[in-house]
């Protein structure tokens, strides 16, 4: 049995693709599979899959005929996956040499069901090394699981202008007797992995930090994250629903899952204007008053109060809470495209 067993979902990964695989045969722990999921790929990456796993016999490689998403291309991963851990990576990104024996070693030491590490954010200008909030070797129990990490990754204590600790699947390895019932659900094509990764933390007694840079996520201009998803109001709001479900009898979860609802309506209104929108401004505008004006969207803003915000997150709000469609559809078209 290997000690772990690393799912790769890929679909037309491009120039990247070799890096990845590169840096997962560079590995310090040899003793790992790694199991890449072809979906439907139309660019040459079947092709360069079929190399690696000539040349390597620790690479297994799966195709899907047609695409299905990378949710059903990692559960197709998992349920092939025999190593004593479970550890994800997405074709376009790559790893430090280190990270699966850090990763393992930490959750044998401390008798972890689960681990997770810093991110390395690579962007054309520069490198950001994202602080994960925990010190290495800081182990939660069953209970601060529910308390106190959960919590941090729903969102920040507040609303504001950062991000909290980050739902990111390939930060994580997970013992694969924890992952027996817990799959990505296909039905959410976008931000699947926190739901994916609270569900699988309910389950374990123990999770460990390890406050070191480990992962490369790789920003660049076709990444998904930058253009328009039509997946995105529909998937929020499904994974929102889900793990409302999951911590509805956690007292410390409630106002954070308001403050992560507030964040997710705003990323629907900026997701209509993105790159690649087929939206035109007429309709973009008509998209945002509609979304604007349910009932449950305006409950989240109703008696909220913008004092004591900085001025970006004021703005963000406030278009929202005084349902200001068509300002929203200027300013998203425009100067705030990219992030607000």
């Amino acid at each position: 049995m290997p000690a772990a067993s690393i799912v790769i979902p890929v679909h037309n990964a491009g120039e990247y693709l070799q890096a990845c695989i590169d840096s997962l045969r560079q590995q310090t722990c040899s003793d790992l599979e790694f199991i890449f999921v072809d979906d439907a790929s139309q660019d040459g990456s079947l092709d360069c899959l079929r190399r690696a796993e000539l040349e390597d016999s620790r690479i297994r490689v799966i195709s899907f005929p047609e695409n299905r998403g990378v949710s059903a291309a990692r559960n197709a991963g998992i349920d092939l996956a025999v190593g004593e851990f479970i550890g994800f990576c997405d074709a376009d990104d790559w790893v430090e040499p280190g990270m699966f024996e850090r990763l393992l070693t930490a959750c044998r030491e401390t008798g972890s069901q689960a681990g997770f590490c810093r991110v390395f954010k690579d962007m054309p200008d520069r490198q950001v090394n994202v602080p994960l909030g925990f010190e290495t070797g800081t182990v939660f129990s069953r209970e601060t699981v529910r308390t106190i990490l959960i919590p941090a990754m729903l969102s920040l204590p507040r609303d504001g202008d950062g991000q909290p600790l980050s739902g990111y699947s390939p930060r994580n390895i997970f013992a694969r007797d924890l992952l027996t019932d817990v799959r990505f659900r296909e039905d959410i094509r976008y931000a699947e992995d926190l739901l994916f990764i609270v569900t699988a933390y309910l389950g374990a007694e123990r999770v460990t930090a390890v406050d070191e840079a480990y992962y490369h996520y790789r920003f660049y201009e076709g990444s998904v994250t930058k253009h328009y998803s039509p997946h995105i109001p529909e998937s929020l709001e499904k994974s929102n629903d889900a793990l409302a479900g999951l911590l509805g009898d956690i007292p410390e979860c409630a106002p954070r899952m308001a403050i992560r609802r507030r964040k997710t309506a705003v990323d629907a209104v900026r997701n209509c204007c993105a790159k690649q929108t087929p939206y035109t401004f007429p309709a973009r505008v008509r998209f945002i008053r509609e979304y604007m004006d349910r009932p449950d969207i305006r409950g989240l803003f109703r008696g909220f109060s913008l004092k004591g915000l900085t001025a970006r997150t004021a703005i963000r709000l406030g278009l929202m809470k005084y349902r200001l469609a068509f300002l929203s559809a200027v300013l998203y078209s425009t100067i705030f495209q990219q992030r607000l």
